[in-house]
């Protein structure tokens, strides 16, 4: 799948269910990417700000708040 079907899927998927939060390894497994491509694609939706980032959790900036703590 080329870059561009990819980052349009992953959009897709956060837009009709909203509440996905994932970190770049259970983003990894999710959509069958190695650490490298995932990275890329997740920086590229963060840098376009369709996602934003809460520690290493990544969500659509579009999204309700999440209900979630962040611990330290």
């Amino acid at each position: 799948m080329s870059t561009a079907r990819l980052i349009a899927s992953i959009r897709r998927e956060f837009q009709e269910h909203p509440g996905i939060v994932v970190t770049l390894p259970q983003a990894q497994r999710r959509w069958s990417l190695d650490k490298t491509h995932c990275t890329e694609v997740f920086d590229a939706l963060l840098e376009e700000g369709f996602l934003r980032r809460i520690g290493d959790m990544y969500l659509w900036r579009d999204a309700p708040a999440p209900k979630f703590r962040i611990t330290r």
